[in-house]
């Protein structure tokens, strides 16, 4: 199991550069909400770094920074280029004001250049490869963070287990008392008035099975048993044990609405409160 949730900071450098990479990583119901911010210069491999995150992540609110902490690199205005791209720009939209023209080109990515850095295919590797190792090292937290909530998911659900079992133990009680109370309501009352036998007994069956809980009980049992059995699996699993967390609620819901004891409703508060927790858990989960 991995948590949503983690930080990493990695530092390195290249052509006597000092960079640092900064991973932060939030819950989030989307999938992956990536946000990246580097230096100029790195923007044209923008696209594999997004992959790799894509990748290796999967879900979560990811914030991507690559920071220059010093440098010993010159920038210098690429001027042939600047002209191009005006050039460009007015022959597309030829009565726009120049000001805007100027403001909107000068912001362009090879607008700067580095008079002494050039990004070569080594400075390439030493980057993603830095990259790579940060996001190993997120997913190292994401992990310890997910292993420390499995822990209390797998207490509320089999406390939930543990409540059921009570239940079932109930319940037995709960019919033998409803049965006394029918028997003798139908002993005070059945000479007093006229009636049909076997509208009787269809009507005494209906009675019963509407508030049976048998079944719900049993799918609760079932709901919590695959929920741990997820678990087990490991990988991505967040969305899958919501969906399951959600069947528990609406079981222990019916049990609750159908039950009519005090008994049985005491512990449908208690695994509703337990439930609640886990899905709260759930959201941080990958």
């Amino acid at each position: 199991m991995f948590s949503m949730t983690g930080y990493t900071k990695q530092d390195f450098k290249m052509q006597g550069t000092s960079f640092s990479i900064i991973i932060n990583s939030l819950n989030s119901s989307k999938g992956l909400d990536l946000s990246i911010k580097m230096p100029w210069y790195f923007n044209n491999i923008e696209h594999e770094v997004r992959k790799l995150i894509n990748k290796k992540l999967v879900r979560g609110k990811i914030s991507f920074r690559i920071l220059e902490n010093h440098s010993n690199t010159k920038v210098v205005l690429n001027k042939k280029q600047l002209k191009t791209h005006i050039k460009s720009i007015i022959e597309v939209t030829p009565d726009v004001d120049h000001g805007a023209v100027l403001n909107a080109a000068i912001k362009l990515p090879d607008i700067f250049v580095s008079e002494n850095f050039k990004f070569n295919r080594v400075n390439k590797k030493i980057l993603l490869g830095s990259v790579d190792s940060g996001i190993k090292d997120l997913i190292l937290f994401r992990k310890k963070e997910g292993t420390a909530l499995m822990k209390e998911i797998k207490n509320y659900i089999n406390s939930i287990i543990k409540v059921v079992k009570q239940i079932s133990t109930l319940e037995k009680k709960r019919i033998s008392k409803k049965k006394d109370k029918l028997q003798k309501l139908i002993k005070n009352n059945i000479s007093k008035t006229d009636y049909n036998l076997n509208r009787l007994e269809a009507e005494m069956i209906y009675y019963f099975e509407r508030n049976d809980i048998t079944e719900e009980r049993i799918r609760l049992q079932q709901h919590c048993n695959f929920f741990l059995d997820v678990i087990k699996k490991g990988g991505a699993m967040g969305k899958k044990l919501v969906f399951i967390s959600q069947e528990i609620l609406r079981e222990i819901n019916t049990i609750g609405s159908k039950a009519h004891d005090f008994e049985i409703q005491k512990r449908v508060v208690v695994m509703k409160e337990e439930i609640e927790k886990t899905k709260e858990q759930l959201l941080n989960i990958l």
